[in-house]
């Protein structure tokens, strides 16, 4: 049984130490409704009101966010009688502890929850399974009110360990909620897997790498009895040797760029690490659906990685959409209005229930 859960109603700040619950049972919280309107294009700032820090726009200045998510959040962002159980431990490393949220909707029936994993970005170098949530709230809201449990979850990030620890983190948290499906009623065979930016790259690799499985991503190198029905990429990169191309005058033998830290290696220096870790690579005829979604304006993904990899999976003969958003860059907020809120909602119940 699992028991390392800790309270979710004390957001801990850095180097705090998690309290952990006597008697090992779930600290949970249940939601009940609170007060929200849904964000459309009408509602977006202009460009110049997102540009200087204002908005998401990628060029604003980080903030420290807490690993689990506030009693705020939980209470307005929310549907009501959601279960939140946080800090879940999945895997120890090297003294270094993996975790994961669960945020789980009323069951309708005596039946198991469709699952999304939901995969953090920060250039593999920063973030945590929280992070986001605050970001795509209105997605969470829905993906909640249309029956999927979901699960956010950590990995090691790239000054803890190099490629390809990730992905084997990521196949390691599926792993540990097959194991413990029954404690949460999920169903495991019906996964879809999302992330943005790096959590999109991440999301995309377990995907197309899934079938036929590749064993240095697993830890257990036998068939994953999981099943993954679907991805969707809020622009994550799909090809390293080609996202290595925007950068000029880059002195490679001593290259920080985030994918340089992530592989330990320059991609140009080591292509074969970057096409090992790049889902590109793995995109065959079994790889499942994918929508994808990328802004024109993105700087730091170029959405040539969006258009490589849904021409990639085409080709293989996967079903696969790209949904170019006009005027916005990298993690804009626009990702999270209702018009790719519904998107992806629509997407993921339809490969969900693909076979029923």
């Amino acid at each position: 049984m699992v028991d390392n859960y800790v309270d979710a109603q004390r957001p801990r700040g850095p180097g705090q130490d998690a309290p952990i619950r006597p008697n090992g049972q779930p600290a949970e919280i249940e939601t009940t409704a609170g007060q929200r309107s849904e964000r459309s294009a009408a509602d977006r700032p202009s460009v110049s009101e997102r540009s200087g820090g204002q908005g998401r726009s990628g060029q604003q200045r980080r903030r420290y966010s807490p690993p689990v998510l506030s009693p705020d959040f939980i209470e307005t962002k929310l549907p009501a009688n959601v279960r939140y159980v946080s800090d879940v431990s999945f895997k120890t490393i090297d003294d270094l502890e993996l975790k994961l949220d669960l945020l789980l909707p009323t069951l309708a029936a005596d039946d198991n929850r469709p699952v999304v994993i939901w995969i953090h970005g920060g250039a593999w170098m920063r973030g945590n399974k929280a992070h986001d949530l605050h970001r795509y709230d209105q997605l969470t809201s829905h993906l909640l009110k249309a029956g999927f449990a979901f699960i956010s979850i950590d990995y090691r990030l790239s000054s803890q360990a190099t490629f390809p620890a990730q992905a084997i983190d990521c196949n390691d948290a599926l792993a540990f909620l097959y194991a413990h499906r029954d404690d949460y009623a999920l169903d495991l065979d019906r996964v879809v897997l999302m992330g943005t930016s790096a959590g999109g790259h991440l999301a995309s690799l377990i995907g197309t790498s899934s079938v036929p499985p590749t064993p240095k991503f697993l830890t257990n190198v036998d068939q994953p009895p999981w099943t993954i029905r679907g991805v969707v990429n809020f622009y994550g990169p799909s090809d390293l040797v080609l996202l290595q191309g925007k950068r000029e005058g880059v002195d490679f033998e001593n290259d920080r760029s985030p994918e340089a830290r992530l592989l330990g290696h320059s991609p140009l220096l080591r292509p074969d690490l970057a096409r090992a870790a790049s889902p590109t690579t793995y995109v065959n005829a079994q790889s499942p659906p994918f929508l994808i979604i990328h802004g024109d304006q993105d700087s730091r993904v170029p959405i040539s990685q969006s258009i490589l990899l849904n021409a990639s999976l085409k080709v293989a003969g996967v079903k696969s959409e790209l949904i170019v958003v006009e005027g916005v860059g990298h993690g804009d907020e626009a990702f999270d209005e209702m018009t790719y809120v519904e998107k992806a909602v629509e997407f993921a119940t339809a490969v969900a229930n693909a076979n029923e």
